[in-house]
């Protein structure tokens, strides 16, 4: 499913209504039903609800999901962030029958509580204040509506976005009311699946308010959501008459002495995405733990704690008839390391998956950039795209952060998180939906740094690879959580319930 911005949601509303003269009232009545259908579907048995409504067209939404309410006999109640009047257009439509159906309503005034009878009740906050349109600071009668009904934490299912919320980044510039679930119309919105934004509002349904498919084609969006899809899309079964030599041989770069968990298990993530062989090339103290956790791998040692400069010339020989390279997982990050990438860095000819300290030593010795192949996957979490790109700030801008990245350096990125982000060299960007926080755990990005190598040595694409491997990743999280819970879930049990 596609995911839309400010921009592209005024270009479809401008062709549909001006361009092929469709009526814009049908477009509101669609939204308007359609919500109604899904607040019925989680809040049938309540009795009374309460609607937000703010100045504009998501207003407008908020007195057309009034008057469904009424009409089903529900107890409801409006309050307006400005006076009636100030309607116009689709949503005056909406504001009139108001009156005619003896639906009650106030303008909001928070000194004058005289609707503080109703919340007796325990309503269902109807939340249609602001719609996808904001982008600065909310001021005035709107925000004191947004700040009484968040200190009251009614439960509350917000009209498009949770009202405050700029629709087109993870950034959170105004606090939102928190929404138990957010109906989206016709597309999800960037704010609804990228973090911190996304955790305002709960669970997302995405409804058809009657946008015809030829003009969402026309609108040049480039971002989407990533889903189960697009794995039954492009999985291919397993060659029946294949062999070990069929499904391809990756070597895996890293490890030291203190940290030989990491590169074991992106070794074993790599042997349980499909590969066919799988060659270790890790310091000696790592020889046993990688060999304990997955045996069926070939593990090539060097000498000391650390790869080094010493180590080239033999890995230089494992280098031969490899179909991918990942380096980086438990690797340090020393002047060792850093004379051991600057040899090895231009001999790979294959495609590289560069994680964990493969990526800090990238950014703390940039003359390494010019030596990466020309297909790169990097996989960091916010700290380490710090590191990489320290004019952006991933914490609250990571889609920016990520798609900047990626077309600056011409690399494909996945930057973790919840709701991971994959952005292209060529400008399309994928938002997964699947994983939990029950991943967050040590070697959970190693375990996907293996994944994502698996398939490309079993010959994917970086375009079907890469986003595969996020997917199953989170998707075997997912399942991993339902057998372990969210706080027992350790690494080795998202590879056990790694399955296509």
């Amino acid at each position: 499913m596609l995911v839309a911005n400010t921009e592209q949601i005024r270009l479809a509303d401008h062709i549909q209504i001006e361009e092929l003269e469709f009526p814009g009232i049908v477009l509101m009545e669609n939204a308007v039903r359609n919500f109604f259908d899904v607040l019925m579907r989680y809040y049938g048995d309540r009795r009374s609800f309460l609607v937000l409504a703010g100045p504009g067209n998501n207003g407008g939404d908020g007195l057309g999901i009034a008057r469904y309410l009424h009409l089903a006999g529900k107890s409801v109640y409006v309050l307006l962030a400005r006076s009636g009047d100030r309607y116009k257009g689709d949503a005056l439509l909406n504001f009139l029958p108001l009156d005619a159906l003896e639906i009650p309503y106030d303008v909001f005034d928070k000194k004058n509580n005289f609707w503080d009878d109703f919340f007796l009740e325990d309503p269902i906050v109807i939340d249609a204040l602001l719609g996808t349109g904001i982008k600065s600071a909310v001021r005035g009668s709107v925000k004191e509506m947004i700040d009484y009904f968040r200190a009251r934490a009614f439960e509350t299912i917000a009209v498009d976005v949770p009202s405050g919320l700029n629709s087109d980044t993870g950034f959170v510039l105004n606090e939102p009311i928190q929404a138990t679930h957010t109906v989206s119309f016709q597309l999800p919105k960037v704010c609804h699946y990228v973090a911190p934004a996304s955790r305002y509002c709960g669970e997302v349904h995405v409804v058809d308010v009657g946008i015809w498919p030829s003009v969402v084609k026309q609108l040049g969006i480039r971002r989407a959501l990533l889903g189960e899809e697009f794995l039954k899309k492009h999985y291919r079964p397993r060659d029946e008459q294949g062999h070990k030599g069929t499904f391809g041989h990756a070597l895996v770069v890293g490890g030291s002495v203190h940290m030989s968990g990491a590169i074991a298990l992106t070794a074993l993530a790599c042997m349980r995405s499909g590969i066919g062989l799988c060659t270790v090339f890790t310091p000696e103290p790592c020889r046993l733990p990688v060999l304990q956790l997955c045996p069926e791998a070939m593990c090539v040692c060097g000498e000391s704690n650390y790869l080094g400069l010493a180590d080239v010339g033999l890995i230089r020989t494992h280098l031969k008839r490899k179909d991918v390279v990942v380096i980086g997982p438990g690797l340090g990050s020393n002047e060792s390391t850093y004379a051991f990438l600057k040899a090895f860095l231009p001999m790979i000819e294959v495609p590289l998956v560069l994680d964990a300290d493969g990526l800090n030593v990238l950014a703390a010795h940039p003359d390494l950039w010019k030596l990466l192949p020309e297909k790169v996957v990097v996989t960091p979490h916010p700290g380490e795209m710090r590191r990489l790109q320290p004019d952006m700030n991933p914490i609250t801008n990571r889609l920016e952060a990520a798609e900047e990245y990626a077309m600056y350096k011409g690399h494909w990125i996945v930057l973790k998180g919840a709701h991971t982000l994959i952005a292209s060299p060529n400008g399309e960007t994928w938002i997964n939906t699947s994983g939990n926080s029950g991943m967050a755990t040590g070697g959970s990005g190693d375990v996907l740094t293996g994944i994502i190598g698996g398939l490309l040595g079993q010959g994917y694409e970086l375009e079907i690879a890469v986003p595969m491997g996020v997917y199953l990743h989170g998707r075997a999280g997912d399942k991993g959580v339902a057998s372990k819970g969210k706080e027992g879930l350790i690494s080795r049990d998202i590879i056990s319930f790694l399955m296509f």
